[in-house]
């Protein structure tokens, strides 16, 4: 079993080695159940610069994601997570449902089931939705994408519909709801969302280069993902 991990170790390496992602083999102990397994660590990655779905371009945005065997994602340090917490995810990890998931759905959005058991709100995992989008356009699901990208878009208006304050993160989630509604095809939507704010005081230097570019492929009528042209 050891001999086959490193073999799918070096595999990994390989595929992702002009990036310079390296990948390093560990033990884990699963938070939720004990289980001890052998698993990975990431020692280094690259990125070449971000899509407009603020993904990243190159091996920084096809990372893997840790799971323990029993379906377990491991989201965040093993540490990190309090008995208080596993005590909720544990049945939630037992249960039909997210077995089902592990199947039906993407890892990304395993992660959101066990952060909804936990009370996280849907606007609070917007990110999260996208990310599950990104990973259905890895296994090439194309229902399964736009599903999630319309999750998305309505956890981003929820999110700007209860922040009223124009903030960093104001202005990233409406440039997000105008990408979701381009790649969704709703490029009319994806324009006005854009035109809504005009010349707004207080605009972030990327904005306008950002937008011109979500702006122009709508207008060209095109949905698919793209990289961001200039940074």
């Amino acid at each position: 079993m050891r001999g086959l991990f490193g073999l799918a170790l070096l595999c990994l390496f390989c595929a992702t080695r002009a990036g310079a992602t390296t990948l390093y083999e560990l033990e884990r102990v699963c938070p939720v159940g004990g289980q001890t397994y052998k698993s990975f660590g990431i020692g280094s990655t690259s990125r070449f610069g971000m899509r407009l779905d603020m993904r990243a371009v190159g091996p920084q945005g096809y990372l893997p994601v840790v799971e323990c065997p029993n379906g377990f994602v491991v989201y965040k340090d093993e540490k990190e997570f309090t008995a208080a917490e596993i005590a909720k995810l544990t049945p939630v990890v037992e249960g039909d449902a997210y077995q089902r998931a592990r199947t039906e759905e993407v890892v990304h959005y395993r992660i959101i089931l066990l952060e909804r058991a936990l009370g996280t709100s849907d606007t609070d995992l917007r990110y999260l939705f996208l990310r599950a989008a990104f990973d259905a356009e890895d296994a090439r699901r194309e229902e399964l994408r736009q599903k999630y990208l319309g999750m998305a878009a309505d956890a981003y208006l929820a999110y700007l519909n209860g922040h009223p304050e124009h903030d960093d993160s104001w202005w990233t989630a409406k440039q997000l709801t105008a990408e979701i509604a381009r790649q969704r095809g709703l490029f009319d939507q994806a324009i006005a969302t854009i035109d809504s704010v005009g010349q707004a005081t207080g605009l972030p230097e990327w904005w306008p280069k950002v937008t011109a570019q979500i702006r122009a492929r709508a207008q060209a009528r095109d949905s698919a993902p793209a990289a961001y042209n200039g940074g």
